[in-house]
C-alpha cells in the first residue's frame, strides 16, 4: 500500500479520524496524502475575469494555509520529513472532487469521517460517505467520531462465500498484517444445515490456498437477523474493524441488504468499517 487520501472539512470533530490516518499510515508506511474540497462562493456583479481569478487565486491560498496550520496543530508537523502532504481543490461536489483526486492519485484507500450531527457540512455528511461506498475505486475506510486506536488487533470480515471476498481478503492482509492482526471471517446464515456447513468448508479450503496469512479464524454463526448479529459478534470479539464486500443484490444479503448492510454498519458502528466495492478492480474476474 502506497497512497492513503483523508479528505476533511477541517473541523473540531474530524480530528481524530486524521489522527487515525496518520497513525494506520506511518504503520502501513505508505504515504498519507490531506485533502480539502472547498467551493467559491458566487459574487453578484463581478464581471471582470482577472478579478475572478484574483479571486480564486487568494481562496485557494487560504484554504492551503487553513489546512496546513490545522495539519501542523493536530499531527504536530507537516515538514518533509514526514509521510504527510496536503492537497486543496476546488470543486461544486464534494463527493465529486474526492472521487477525481482518488483516481487522479491512484490512491490505495480513502479514508473519512463518520457522520457527526454536529457537522452542517463536509465529508463528515452520511450522504456522502454512503455515495463514496458505492463509487469509490479503491477501499473505504469509515472511521466514527472520536474513535482513537493506535493498534488494529482484531478484524471481522463478513462473508458471502463469493470468490471476489479471497480478492478482498488478500488485499485486506497489507493492512493486517503490519500490525499481526486476527482475522476472522465471518458468515452468518439463517438456514442451520449442512449445505452451509459444506459452503463454509469449500471457502476456507480456497481461501488457504490463496492468502498466504497464518493469524485467520472461519466462523459460521446462525440467526435471522444479519446486521444484529453482526454487530453483536464485533463487540464480543473486541473486533477494532469490520470488513465488507459492497456488492449488487446477490446471496443472502440481496433485498434485505447487502449494499444496504454496509451502508447501515457505516451508520450505526462505533468501530472503523473498510469496504471493498466489488464493481471496481480489486473484485475477481
Amino acid at each position: 500500500m502506497k497512497t492513503i487520501l483523508y479528505p476533511t472539512d477541517c473541523s473540531e470533530h474530524s480530528i481524530a479520524a486524521l489522527q487515525y490516518a496518520y497513525n494506520l499510515s506511518t504503520k502501513l508506511q505508505a504515504d498519507l496524502i490531506v485533502l480539502h474540497v472547498f467551493d467559491i462562493p458566487s459574487f453578484p456583479g463581478t464581471s471582470m475575469i482577472r478579478s475572478l481569478q484574483q479571486i480564486e487565486r487568494n481562496a485557494f491560498e487560504e484554504q492551503h494555509d487553513i489546512l496546513k496550520a490545522y495539519c501542523k496543530k493536530h499531527l504536530g508537523t507537516t515538514s518533509s520529513e514526514t509521510n504527510v502532504r496536503i492537497e486543496v481543490v476546488k470543486n461544486l461536489s464534494i463527493t465529486d472532487g474526492i472521487l477525481a483526486k482518488t483516481k487522479e492519485l491512484q490512491v490505495d484507500m480513502l479514508i473519512i469521517g463518520m457522520k457527526d450531527k454536529h457537522s452542517n457540512r463536509g465529508v463528515l455528511t452520511g450522504d456522502i460517505a454512503k455515495e463514496l461506498i458505492t463509487k469509490s475505486i479503491c477501499p473505504l475506510l469509515v472511521v466514527p467520531n472520536n474513535f482513537n486506536t493506535e493498534q488494529i488487533k482484531t478484524i471481522v470480515y463478513a462473508t458471502d462465500f463469493e470468490e471476489s471476498d479471497i480478492r478482498a481478503i488478500d488485499r485486506l492482509i497489507e493492512v493486517a498484517q503490519p500490525f499481526e492482526s486476527k482475522i476472522s471471517v465471518l458468515h452468518i446464515s439463517a438456514k442451520d444445515n449442512d449445505d452451509e456447513k459444506s459452503k463454509m468448508a469449500w471457502f476456507k479450503e480456497m481461501v488457504l490456498q490463496k492468502v498466504n496469512y497464518k493469524n485467520i479464524e472461519f466462523k459460521l454463526v446462525i440467526s435471522d437477523n444479519i446486521y444484529e448479529k453482526l454487530n453483536a459478534y464485533v463487540h464480543d470479539i473486541k473486533a477494532d474493524l469490520v470488513v465488507m464486500l459492497e456488492r449488487e443484490d446477490q446471496g443472502i444479503f440481496k433485498k434485505l441488504f447487502h449494499r444496504d448492510l454496509v451502508k447501515q454498519i457505516e451508520s450505526h458502528t462505533d468501530i472503523p468499517l473498510l469496504s471493498f466495492n466489488k464493481s471496481n478492480s480489486y473484485a475477481i474476474t
